[in-house]
Parts: structure tokens; C-alpha cells; sequence
């Protein structure tokens, strides 16, 4: 193949598809909320409760809706139900787990700013860090410490338990509050997805 101005010889394109970025499990519980269904033009239907699946019935074959039990158990925990209705997809091989990750990579979000006060302590026994005031992190009696393991610093540790607990996609700074002998507050700054 050449080209007809200059008589340089063009090779064609090929273009290499890009892998996509993965999906986590906090990118799915953001878009999917603590309940929700998700129903096909088919009538199949699946119940999600804090991204994790349920439960799922079959339109074909006339198996009795999940609306009422999904509706239900996002009441009796005070909360909404988040409701998707989507076309069958295309492709014969298809399973729920594809269906939540497309909806989850199709969904809008934004990276924001968020803070949390840590308290870290060594003790004879470790080091060990507090999440002050924190709804999930502090503990039901605001007194959950969570140990350091050796290798880790202060950093690593305090980024490890906010990504794991889906809180944060990182951690960016840690700014020194208080430091004593025993104790150090730090004000943990990090980045999160959230949908806009």
C-alpha cells in the first residue's frame, strides 16, 4: 500500500485494545448502595445487599419478584433501595457479576478530598492506630484499635485500612496535630470516588 502524494509506503493501523481498569468492590457498593435490584427487560431480576449478591430469579420461568423482599429489607434498615432496569445484554454468556461491573464502570464519578483525625500509639506490645469519631472505623464503643504490622510505618498501615475498608482510593498526606511520647494525631487527608 502506498501513498498516492509522496509514494511512501503505509503500513495500516492496528490498534491494541487497552485492558480495562479493574472494578473493586467499593467502586460496585458505591454504585450500587447498601439495597438494590436490578431487573431485566426478560423479567430476570437480582438483589444486591451492600454490593454483594444475593439472590437472583429467572423470568422464563415465572419465578416470583424480589421487588417486595428488596423493598422491604432496605426498610427495615432505614435506607433506600436503588432500583437499575436494563436490557437483556446481547452476548449469550452473560452473568450478573458482568452486569454490576458494567454498571459500575458506566456510572459518574468524581475523586474528592476527604480528611479523618488517626491517633497512632506504640506500646510494648506494638503500634497500634485509632480512627477518631469515625462512624465505621472507631468501633461501637469509639475504642477499636487496629494493630501495625512490624514492616509497615505509619503511612502504609493508616492507607491500608482505609483502601481495604473502601473508604479511600489513597492517602496523600498525613499532617502532625499532636505528637508526645506515646501518642501521635494526624490529620489522615486521602482521596475517594464518589458518584455525581
Amino acid at each position: 500500500m502506498s501513498d498516492n502524494k509522496t509514494g511512501a509506503k503505509c503500513l495500516p493501523v492496528v490498534t491494541i485494545p487497552t485492558p480495562l481498569t479493574p472494578v473493586t468492590q467499593g467502586d460496585i457498593l458505591r454504585v450500587l448502595g447498601s439495597y438494590c435490584l436490578i431487573r431485566l427487560d426478560n423479567g430476570d431480576e437480582a438483589f444486591y445487599i451492600n454490593g454483594q449478591f444475593i439472590h437472583s430469579t429467572d423470568g422464563a420461568k415465572n419465578d416470583p419478584s424480589l421487588t417486595e423482599i428488596a423493598r422491604l429489607s432496605a426498610r427495615a434498615d432505614d435506607q433506600s433501595l436503588r432500583t437499575f432496569e436494563l436490557p437483556v445484554p446481547e452476548t449469550d454468556e452473560v452473568c450478573w457479576s458482568d452486569i454490576v461491573e458494567q454498571i459500575a464502570r458506566s456510572a459518574p464519578c468524581e475523586t474528592v478530598r476527604g480528611s479523618v483525625i488517626v491517633t497512632g500509639c506504640r506500646t510494648k506490645e506494638g503500634m497500634r492506630i485509632h480512627f477518631c469519631k469515625h462512624p465505621l472505623l472507631s468501633g461501637i464503643n469509639s475504642n477499636l484499635w487496629f494493630p501495625v504490622a512490624r514492616e509497615e510505618g505509619w503511612f502504609e498501615a493508616i492507607e491500608r485500612i482505609l483502601t481495604m475498608n473502601g473508604l479511600a482510593e489513597n492517602l496523600t498526606e498525613l499532617e502532625i496535630l499532636r505528637n508526645c511520647a506515646e501518642y501521635t494525631d494526624w490529620r489522615a487527608i486521602y482521596n475517594r470516588k464518589v458518584m455525581i
